[in-house]
């Protein structure tokens, strides 16, 4: 019987661990490449189990809506009800910081979050 020798186990190690990263990179990747974004609304009735809080609220699909990115050549801006396509660039960005930020290009090229 033969035993199999550290360098050969820590390489099987290396190669396991390298196919897991790849496997969730193309998961994030997937994920990231929608392009949309859902807000909700949180109010305190949500968290409230009672049935009476249940039929008193709005049914979920009224307490989302689609938002985005819109980008021309030197500004992006949040828009609420955006259904359309949204770069590659700024699929990742997330939600402004406040309701008045935006991304602006500089002379450079890279984008630059502003928050008057």
């Amino acid at each position: 019987m033969r035993y199999p020798s550290f360098a050969s186990a820590v390489a099987r190690l290396r190669q396991a661990a390298f196919a897991v990263a790849l496997a969730v990179a193309a998961f994030t990747a997937a994920g990231l490449a929608s392009g949309t974004a859902e807000a909700g609304v949180a109010t305190p009735g949500l968290a409230a189990p009672s049935a009476v809080a249940a039929d008193t609220l709005a049914p979920s699909g009224a307490l989302t809506e689609n938002v985005g990115w819109v980008c021309g050549p030197f500004r992006c801006f949040w828009r609420p009800n955006y259904n359309w396509y949204v770069p590659p660039y700024a699929r990742g960005w997330g939600a402004p910081v406040r309701p008045n930020c935006y991304w602006r290009r500089n002379w450079g090229g890279g984008w630059v979050h502003v928050c008057p």
